[in-house]
């Protein structure tokens, strides 16, 4: 047995930037009560679960060792969830306190309808003991004469808050709802890693996984390509692919620079908006050159959700780590996005600047030699623009913590409902993390752990209603003030782009009638005539320019869709109530979920939208 108190803290001090991930690794457990198996498997069913759990811990704790730099500088937990029912769960649980786990407890009802559940005194005398020994205990609000249901979202919620699933199961397709089969097909189709000890022993112990098959959806564990033999090496592989960042050497250097930002004062690029201003779209706030507006703003909306929907419902989270990772990518994209749209706008009047200057040479021959240094200078500062926009990678951090910020932002939500959870990172065929970003969201989700607190059909209902309008409202106006604002500003820049086209029009329509009747004064006038009618087109472009790259229209449309969904799933999760005015927590789990779908599908658009929008000269 491998000892935590080993691995000793290093002398690394804690960065002042965005927090690194503590080493962390859950594993649940399910499988089949005592009086299902049979006596003689009995003790070797034990040996089997210590047989896990020791080789996860060893290649957990080697993988630690490799890897150290990547996480904070605190000890490796390592922690067991566990509904603690007869049988396996018990099992599972005291073998992970032998080996100084952490125990979390998952519950299908509250504690004592579920004692009741217990064949004989000693299971329940082992279940009051378990229990008094677990770091938290979520209940879920099971109905007794729905079990199988219960048992079920108990299941749920085990896999929820789990990275690596035990399940000492028969092998037998599913029988009826709540049972082990059901609780393992879910796991392998979620993208959970399985380690299957046969009930029976007549097979080896095996690991499934989607990811052994990443080319294919898996539907079950009863697929035959995400199965394979238990094995150290195969292990370790596993968890090492969950637990660290992509190989890929860019990524890792991705990581390395959020972890390295710091703390701006002040927003030096205001031309966002200064054009958003003179446009008429919006004001012009303080917190659009100063971030100590920006991080007030996050705080409080912050603080109104806690207060809200965490402990108030009866069931609360340790969501200090996923406030702080949020904070710092909310604002980091924020910065990054207004220096970049910045940047774009620099460029584009700049060029358009440089165009009537050198129009403006010929209109005033005397100031040539001035005019051309101006214009020299003008195109110099759209070079070192972009020269110095492309170097900080402007572009590259505004997508990837804006993308880590809309991911990390609702699972405060998951988190407080105990059976819901995002979807596994990578995609839906191979839940490994493809991007840093992907990586740490799993990550800050994994260090939370699994909620505490009690949760029955009122308080469910509550809860339900709490996230709704703390967490799904405010999005919905979100993006119905975004779509209206940045369509506005469409409009208006189409309309003054037309304008100066049609400006152009008429000065070209006024040199034609002006050269029958008076050639000479329009020739002692050709000069400024020049400048007005190519001075008009090339204002005119820029500004096109800059709407093809704002993409406004596209954005007001992406974001009223988004409104429209969530403003459908908001109406369903309000309404997701039983008799009496008891919640459907399963319902409300599925409806949220599938909220947070709906937001990383506008953004993983978005992204793409925007990937090829990179700050250039040309």
């Amino acid at each position: 047995m491998v000892v935590l108190q080993a691995i000793r803290p290093t002398s690394r001090r804690a960065p002042p930037g965005p927090p690194q991930l503590p080493f962390a690794l859950t594993v649940g457990v399910t499988g089949h009560r005592l009086g299902a198996l049979a006596d003689e498997r009995v003790a070797a069913i034990r040996d089997e679960i210590a047989l896990a759990l020791d080789t996860i811990e060893r290649e957990a704790l080697a993988l630690f060792e490799r890897e150290a730099g990547l996480f904070a500088a605190v000890p490796p937990t390592l922690t067991l969830v566990s509904p603690l029912a007869d049988g396996a769960d018990q099992m599972a649980a005291e073998a992970g306190l032998a080996r100084g786990w952490r125990l979390q407890t998952v519950l299908p009802f509250d504690r004592d309808t579920y004692v009741r559940d217990f064949p004989e005194p000693g299971a329940a005398a082992r279940f009051l003991a378990l229990l008094a020994k677990s770091d938290c205990v979520l209940e879920l609000p099971g109905d007794p004469d729905d079990d199988a249901e219960a048992y079920m979202a108990a299941g749920r919620a085990t896999i929820a808050h789990c990275d690596v699933l035990i399940a000492v199961w028969d092998g037998r397709p599913q029988r009826g709802r709540g049972g082990t089969a059901e609780v393992v097909h879910l796991a392998v189709a979620q993208g959970t890693p399985v380690i299957h000890i046969p009930a029976d022993g007549e097979q080896p112990m095996a690991l499934l996984w989607s990811g052994f098959d990443p080319n294919v959806v898996t539907r079950s564990g009863d697929d035959r390509g995400v199965r394979q033999p238990f094995d150290r090496d195969l292990l370790g592989r596993m968890i090492g692919a969950l637990l660290t960042p992509p190989p890929d050497p860019d990524e890792r250097i991705f990581y390395d620079r959020f972890l390295g930002e710091k703390v701006r004062r002040v927003r030096g690029r205001i031309e966002y908006p200064v054009l958003l201003m003179l446009a008429g779209v919006s004001r012009m706030k303080s917190s659009h050159w100063r971030e100590s507006k920006c991080a007030a703003a996050i705080d409080e909306e912050w603080l109104r959700f806690s207060t809200e929907c965490s402990g108030k419902h009866g069931v609360s989270a340790s969501l200090h780590l996923l406030e702080r990772a949020y904070g710092w990518s909310d604002r980091l994209a924020g910065y990054y996005a207004q220096n970049f749209r910045s940047g774009h706008i620099f460029n584009f009047i700049l060029a358009a600047t440089a165009v009537l200057l050198g129009l403006s040479s010929f209109a005033l021959p005397a100031s040539m030699t001035l005019i051309a240094m101006i214009e020299f200078a003008v195109a110099l500062a759209v070079i070192f623009n972009t020269r110095f926009g492309v170097r900080h990678e402007w572009h590259r951090r505004w997508l990837d913590y804006r993308q880590l910020a809309e991911r990390l932002r609702p699972l405060r939500s998951l988190k407080l409902l105990g059976v819901a959870a995002p979807d596994a990172p990578g995609s839906i065929t191979n839940p490994v993390p493809r991007r840093w970003i992907d990586w740490y969201a799993a990550g800050v989700w994994r260090a939370i752990g699994c909620p505490n607190g009690t949760i029955d059909r009122v308080r469910a209902a509550k809860l339900a209603e709490a996230i709704a309008c703390h967490e799904i409202a405010p999005q919905i106006a979100y993006h119905e003030a975004t779509a209206k604002q940045i369509d506005t500003l469409d409009r208006r820049l189409e309309w003054i782009a037309t304008s100066l086209f049609v400006m152009t029009l008429a000065a070209t329509a006024s040199v034609i009638v002006m050269l029958q009747i008076d050639p000479v004064g329009v020739s002692r006038m050709a000069n400024w005539l020049t400048l007005l009618s190519a001075g008009f087109p090339a204002v005119g472009t820029a500004i096109f320019g800059i709407r093809f790259q704002g993409d406004f229209g596209g954005s007001a449309e992406r974001s009223r869709s988004t409104a429209q969904t969530l403003r459908t799933i908001e109406a369903q999760l309000v309404g997701a109530q039983g008799e009496g005015g008891g919640g459907d927590l399963a319902r409300s789990a599925d409806l949220f979920e599938q909220s947070a779908r709906a937001m990383l599908a506008d953004l993983d658009e978005w992204r793409l939208v925007n990937q090829q929008q990179e700050l250039s000269v040309g």
